[in-house]
């Protein structure tokens, strides 16, 4: 960020996709009259970006890792990860993982991926599924098993009102909203099983970019000086 804002002489401010998707929404949550200012954002797509909010602030932490739970792993002994790692939760429900597990192929973001992959997009597999491919439908439905079991972790660490979920595959939505639930109840704890209200964000809406500028603007609108 500095040696941007040196070269630039622009102030410049840099976020990772989960969070900035959950400042945008903050923003939306806070006209909501009446609504919880309590919630948790996944942003699915290459990676896995999450924000958490909680009473209107986002979670950051004290080295600005705080809520990575794309990180934390689901099994010992998984897929690989961006980050190095593996059996991340990132490594089973990124773009690429879905894809890994439609064609059948141990793919990795830390090497070239095949041409003929690499030019295959999940709307395409979304089309396929629609289309009747049901290697397709379970490719899908797979990422949505894991999104559940991944946000159960989630739900009983925070405990949130709501879960936004934003990404390619929200255009599946309705073939693998069924499943992530099933994933989501067989592992989060009791008092925490019921209620959990998820709502979808279609990529027309850019989350991102809406996030981008509400990190900008945020600033013009911060108290001065407090006390």
């Amino acid at each position: 960020r500095d040696l941007l804002a040196n070269e630039t002489g622009l102030p410049v401010h840099i976020e990772n996709s989960g969070r900035a998707c959950a400042i945008a929404q903050a923003w939306g949550v806070r006209r909501e009259a009446g609504r919880s200012s309590d919630f948790v954002f996944l942003s699915v797509s290459d990676g896995l970006g999450v924000g958490i909010v909680v009473n209107g602030e986002v979670l950051r932490g004290r080295h600005n890792v705080a809520g990575e739970f794309g990180h934390v792993p689901l099994a010992g002994e998984g897929p690989p990860c961006a980050c190095g790692a593996t059996g991340c939760w990132e490594a089973y429900v990124s773009n690429l993982a879905t894809l890994s597990r439609y064609f059948g192929r141990k793919l990795t973001p830390r090497k070239p991926i095949p041409a003929e992959i690499a030019s295959f997009s999940v709307d395409d597999l979304v089309a396929r599924a629609r289309g009747g491919d049901s290697k397709a439908v379970g490719a899908l439905q797979s990422t949505g098993h894991y999104l559940g079991l991944g946000l159960a972790s989630v739900v009983n660490a925070v405990d949130p009102a709501r879960i936004f979920i934003s990404g390619e595959i929200i255009a599946a939505w309705d073939l693998i909203e069924s499943t992530l639930r099933q994933g989501l109840a067989s592992r989060v704890l009791g008092p925490a099983s019921s209620g959990i209200e998820i709502t979808t964000i279609p990529l027309p809406d850019h989350p991102r970019l809406r996030g981008a500028a509400a990190l900008v603007t945020a600033p013009l609108f911060a108290v001065p000086k407090v006390g």
